[in-house]
């Protein structure tokens, strides 16, 4: 009987550890927001934080999976007289972490020279920039090849995804299907 209880207490245990091991459960959807001032800063990197950037709040461990992702910048540059002729443009080539935002490329027109503050946005098409997302950090830069950028008056990188798999559940699954064959064996044992 003893045997039988601590066994009940033993799986009663593994049961509460693997269900209460992450915030969210695999399959939630959950949503993100995060937004830096860069300034002059260039490149400049977006942390994501578990609770002030996540909806719901994640904890440390979750495997998370980005389904979209968008980024809009607020701009603030002076348009480049290009070939003598109007309109002033500004154009410049985004990338995270090294690989490219999207196909398209910030590009503005003006017809005075003033400096002028436009904001972009860009969806995130690249799967592996969306898996490096999915790793809590995402490093922005900005290749301009025309005209002059000031400053980058804010950032804003958002989106939405679905957490993964628990890999500590999938090890205790596994580990309890190994261990069925032994379990009549070991029963067998204590009756006797």
């Amino acid at each position: 009987m003893r045997k039988k209880a601590l066994m009940m207490i033993l799986v009663a245990g593994f049961f509460v550890f693997a269900t209460n091991a992450f915030a969210l459960d695999p399959g939630d959807t959950f949503k993100f927001k995060d937004i830096v001032d860069p300034v002059l800063s260039n490149p400049w990197t977006h942390s994501l934080d578990n609770i002030l950037d996540f909806n719901p709040d994640l904890s440390d461990a979750e495997p998370l999976i980005i389904e979209r992702a968008r980024l809009i910048l607020s701009l603030n540059f002076t348009p480049e007289f290009v070939g003598g002729k109007k309109p002033y443009v500004f154009m410049a080539y985004v990338t995270l972490d090294g690989l490219p935002m999207s196909t398209k490329i910030i590009k503005y027109s003006f017809k005075d020279d003033d400096p002028v503050t436009k904001t972009w946005e860009a969806r995130i098409t690249n799967p592996f920039a969306l898996d490096e997302i999915a790793d809590k950090s995402a490093t922005i830069l900005l290749t301009v090849n025309e005209g002059d950028l000031k400053k980058v008056n804010y950032s804003t990188l958002s989106g939405s995804g679905v957490v993964g798999a628990e890999p500590i559940s999938m090890v205790l699954v596994g580990a309890g299907m190994v261990g069925l064959p032994f379990a009549r064996r070991l029963r067998r044992l204590i009756e006797r």
